[in-house]
């Protein structure tokens, strides 16, 4: 069986490949060697993608039932909590010095443009009072 044998860059000498230093140098020879790849990741990474989807499909249904029990746990709740009826009294009940007018105030923003490139922009405050 022959051995195949490689050269030292720095002394020329013959290097078996299984040494990693030159016998007659001491020059490192596995720098001039390519490393040896793997396909493994990309095989793996292939294999995983359907898992990984499945796992996201399983992740959002069970979110999803989770908080449809929570809601139906929550609306149950609440209709089952006695609520007390909101106490409404008619203006004539409350003394003049007590009541007091409702003030009901819109703002509003507004932009428009034009087909130009030309904009508009304002601000707009209303006020409607409001005396019982």
């Amino acid at each position: 069986m022959n051995q195949v044998n490689r050269i030292c860059p720095q002394c020329g000498g013959s290097v078996s490949l299984e040494s990693r230093y030159c016998g007659s140098c001491g020059h490192d020879t596995s720098h001039g060697l390519p490393v040896q790849r793997l396909n493994l990741p990309v095989q793996v990474g292939k294999a995983a993608l359907p898992v990984v989807a499945g796992l996201a499909g399983l992740a959002i249904r069970s979110g999803w039932k989770l908080l449809q029990s929570y809601l139906a746990q929550a609306a149950t709740q609440t209709a089952s909590a006695p609520q007390s009826p909101p106490v409404r009294r008619a203006a004539s009940e409350i003394p003049p010095t007590q009541r007091a007018g409702r003030t009901i105030r819109i703002r509003s923003s507004w932009v428009i443009g034009d087909g130009q490139g030309r904009w508009k922009q304002g601000n707009e405050e209303h006020i409607i009072e409001i005396d019982d």
